[in-house]
């Protein structure tokens, strides 16, 4: 549970009440009732189509999975987090981003949910930012075992990809709201055409500021984990996440910038949500049509 990692902001309040959870969740109940009620049973995939002004005329698309808040731990069912898996899998992404908030309540349940990760096929890398709840965990830990399984853990820091995408950057923010995202180091370094954006919740956004980027990825929302009909979230926790709670908006300092906003995977107090299904999402970025 908390105060084992670098994360602000854990309370007495929350170490209370984790500590409650997590002795009431031993032996992970809560998941396999929720999947025998019929829940935990199916990850939508959502898609898009990002055009990029400033992708090379030319140059071949890139195709992106992405998924947030896997939440391994006694409210996610293990078979929730392998159909996940086998989504991103089956999307056959050139690149594979991940979100963060892996665990929830205890950091040792990382080792097979990251194995199964780094399974998944990705030619040109797999990169990962650090979540709230991983920082309030060992997220030295989870680190240790994402990297173990191939997967780049990006904390204020970029990596460009390789030809025929040398034009592109995936810059990793750290935890908007526990950690210290810096967004000079991770954003500001990356001098190529096209910038992607790697951040866990829609707060990021406050940290990038005016800066340019192309498109951003997070997640955090859970779209509301219980939301109303109509996907309408009831609790949006942190900055910015009852505006930007799930799906596309246009963002940035001339609204020409992209923000993808996954509703994530796994539970976290509740195992059940409303209205608000798993989702993993699946994006092709490319150059802007042309017409004649």
């Amino acid at each position: 549970m908390g105060l084992m990692g670098r994360g602000a902001h854990y309370t007495s309040t929350r170490g209370i009440v984790e500590g409650a959870l997590a002795r009431l969740y031993r032996g992970g109940w809560p998941s396999r009732a929720a999947r025998r009620a019929g829940f935990q049973r199916r990850v939508r995939v959502v898609t898009h189509d990002v055009a990029c002004a400033a992708w090379p005329k030319g140059a071949p698309s890139l195709r992106i999975a992405f998924a947030s808040d896997l939440h391994a731990g006694p409210t996610t069912h293990p078979e929730l987090l392998e159909l996940a898996c086998r989504t991103l899998a089956d999307a056959r992404p050139d690149v594979l981003l991940l979100g963060g908030d892996y665990v929830f309540l205890d950091a040792r349940s990382i080792g097979p949910l990251a194995r199964a990760l780094g399974r998944v096929p990705a030619p040109l890398g797999r990169f990962a930012v650090m979540g709230n709840h991983d920082l309030w965990a060992d997220d030295a830990r989870i680190v240790r075992a994402l990297e173990a399984n191939g997967i780049d853990v990006l904390v204020n820091r970029h990596v460009r990809l390789a030809a025929p995408f040398a034009h592109v950057a995936v810059c990793g923010l750290d935890e908007p709201w526990v950690g210290c995202p810096d967004a000079t180091r991770a954003i500001d370094a990356a001098d190529v055409a096209v910038r992607i954006v790697l951040m866990h919740a829609p707060a990021g956004l406050l940290a990038v500021g005016a800066r340019r980027f192309d498109v951003a990825f997070c997640g955090h929302t859970h779209g509301g984990h219980v939301a109303l009909p109509g996907g309408v979230p009831i609790v949006a926790p942190g900055p910015l996440s009852r505006r930007y709670s799930h799906g596309r908006y246009a963002v940035g300092a001339d609204g020409r910038a992209t923000l993808l906003v996954s509703r994530g995977v796994g539970g976290i107090e509740l195992p059940v949500r409303t209205f608000a299904d798993p989702d993993v999402v699946v994006c092709t970025l490319g150059a802007a049509a042309t017409t004649a």
